[in-house]
This record gives structure tokens, sequence and C-alpha cells, in this order.
């Protein structure tokens, strides 16, 4: 058993050092010249500076929804994991945002904490449920697992902004605030398994 979870973790590990390398922006591309734009009323900076709070929401949905969501798996630490997603709003805000142009150590910690939580948010509840533990409606794991997808695709797209020779700020902030969409997503997910906004009457139904 020992050693069935070490080669679970090893496994996570290594596609968390992989996603990290995929995914990590060129620190030189955080300009300090650029933080007036980053804190301007331009519709791009306010959704870029805002977009944080989705893990903050999603988090204190997940805290609330709990209960609900156990009975959809209960091997999951459901409560930990929303309060790991509370967390990660404000540490995303402070490494995006408050630190932007300036050294910080928030700026190790976001991508370290995002990274872990997409992996247990996304390839592994994806396996929970092909082992048959997660039991969810067919359509809101395939829109989550392909929010997944897309969303890692936006954050790939953010960093290959960023290593360009002549970085765009404002192609660098979408993709980035494209990457933030996913807990808004997650939001539309936990509050559809909780109240079966789509699958009400379904097989799904719990009581």
């Amino acid at each position: 058993r020992l050693r069935r979870v070490f080669e679970a973790y090893s496994y996570l590990s290594l596609c968390e050092e992989s996603m990290l390398h995929l995914v990590r922006s060129d620190p030189s591309a955080d300009r300090p010249e650029w933080r007036p734009y980053v804190f301007s009323r331009h519709p791009l900076a306010v959704a870029y500076r805002y977009s944080a709070g989705g893990y903050s929401f999603a988090g204190l949905l997940l805290l609330l929804f709990a209960d609900r969501m156990r009975s959809y798996d209960a091997g999951v630490w459901w409560c930990a994991l929303g309060m790991a997603l509370v967390v990660q709003g404000a540490v995303a805000y402070l490494g995006d945002v408050q630190s932007w142009g300036r050294p910080s150590v928030w700026k190790q910690l976001d991508p370290l904490l995002a990274s872990t939580l997409f992996l247990a948010f996304g390839p592994w509840l994806g396996a929970r449920s092909l082992l048959g533990h997660f039991v969810v409606p067919r359509s809101t794991l395939s829109l989550w697992l392909a929010g997944c997808a897309l969303a890692l695709f936006a954050k790939a797209k953010a960093a290959q902004a960023s290593r360009r020779a002549a970085p765009r700020l404002e192609e660098m902030l979408a993709w980035h605030t494209l990457w933030h969409a996913l807990p808004f997503l997650a939001v539309f997910c936990i509050l559809d398994l909780a109240f079966m906004l789509t699958f009400a009457g379904s097989e799904f139904a719990r009581a």
C-alpha cells in the first residue's frame, strides 16, 4: 500500500514539474514600467486584477457544499481543497497583481500552489471518475475536463507570450485572465452538482 502511495506521489510530482516547465513565464516580462497599466481602469486590466478572486469564490462554495460533494465522492477531502482554493485566491492576487514588477516570494508560491490544485481538480478527479469513485453526470465531467484543457492551453500561451523577444502586455494579460476563468467554471459546476440545475430529476440527483 505504501509503495502504491509513493508511486502515485512520484507520478504527480513528475506531472507537476512537467506542467510548471510548460507554463512557467519569463520573469523578465514582469516589467515595473507596466505596473500603471496593470492598476489602471482599462477593462482588460480590471478583469486581470479581479480574476484571481474566482479561486476564493469556488473555494467558499466547496466549503459550503462539502457534504453535498461528498455524496459524489466520499474519498475526496473537499473541505481541504476548498480552503486551499480560498488561500490560492489571495496568493494569486499577491503574486500576479500586487507584486507586479517587484520581487516577491508570492511569485514562487503562486505557480506551485496553482499547479498542485490544477492536478488535484483536473487529472486526479478525472482518474477517480474513470475508476468509478467520482460519480457525476457525464456532461458535467466533460465540461469540466474540457475547461481544464482550455485553461492549461491559455496558461501555456501566456507563458509563451512572456518569452517573446518583444512581449506585449495586453497579450500576456489576456491569456492569463483566460487561465483564471477556470475557477469561475468550477463555480458553475459546483452549483450544478449541488442543486442539479441542469440534471434535476436524473439518476444522479441525490437526496
